[in-house]
């Protein structure tokens, strides 16, 4: 009897599946909150423990960025406004299936009254979209349909992503976030 010798390249990862942005993001988090938990103690401005949660919270806001759709990868131009809340999005959409995470980001404590202006025109000829934003585990739908307008929202502590998301859609998006 002849043993054959696998040949092929290809890695076997039946098992194995690449995890989703936002999935590496809370897995960050949960990882992370359990070291930011074994803190102790009073956490005033000048205290170790606040300037390690201080750090923490930028630390959470730069890999969330990572979730963010790359630029490159993006249907239309994004112009970055103070930070990754903020900008200006347009877009033509030719038969687009996908999802865009526009703007947005997870920090731990955003501030008191942290409000978000999003004006907004979405044309949809053909297919669907709809943008939302994306707080945690809850989607709040800004349009469906063809629509334009203004919407005002309040930043949550944790995932905060306004996203496009298409099935075939073309038309135009544009958008900006102050």
């Amino acid at each position: 009897m002849k043993l054959s010798k696998n040949t092929s390249k290809k890695p076997h990862r039946s098992f194995l599946k690449s995890p989703s942005r936002p999935t590496l993001t809370r897995a960050a988090i949960v990882l992370s909150a359990c070291f930011v938990l074994g803190l102790s103690g009073c956490a005033g401005q000048g205290s170790l423990k606040y300037r390690i949660l201080h750090g923490y919270d930028h630390l959470l806001l730069y890999f969330s960025q990572q979730a963010l759709t790359d630029d490159k990868d993006l249907q239309g131009t994004k112009t970055p406004g103070e930070d990754s809340y903020t900008g200006t999005y347009k877009a033509s959409y030719d038969r687009f299936s996908g999802t865009e995470y526009l703007f947005g980001g997870t920090a731990l404590h955003h501030g008191a009254d942290r409000h978000l202006d999003i004006t907004y025109t979405l044309t949809v000829t053909s297919g669907e979209a709809q943008l939302s934003w994306n707080e945690k585990q809850e989607i709040h739908t800004i349009a469906r349909d063809t629509h334009n307008g203004t919407y005002t929202l309040s930043l949550s502590d944790g995932d905060n992503y306004i996203v496009l998301e298409g099935k075939d859609f073309t038309g135009t998006l544009e958008m900006t976030i102050e």
